[in-house]
């Protein structure tokens, strides 16, 4: 499985963001994606999940099918643990 994070800029909803994608990474094993929507590869993976709004959380198999999303905002982490089971 997969964690993409989109972000953009650093204000305190990003790294919040940020942080949960580590502890997600220490206590689950799943590396996030950190993509930010101002550089181009981010923009880029945006388009292809239709994310517009920041911060937006995906988690999806290792081939890229969409398991569960929050877009535009910030997904309580049981949430995210149900997704990702």
């Amino acid at each position: 499985m997969k964690l993409k994070i989109f972000i953009r800029g650093d204000d305190s909803e990003m790294r919040a963001s940020k942080e949960i994608g580590e502890r997600f990474q220490k206590e689950h094993d799943i590396e996030p994606e950190i993509l930010d929507l101002d550089e181009r590869g981010g923009k880029e993976v945006a388009e292809v999940y239709d994310v517009t709004a920041v911060p937006s959380f995906i988690a999806t198999t290792n081939d890229g099918m969409v398991l569960g999303s929050f877009i535009g905002k910030i997904p309580a982490e049981f949430e995210l643990q149900e997704v990702l089971r």
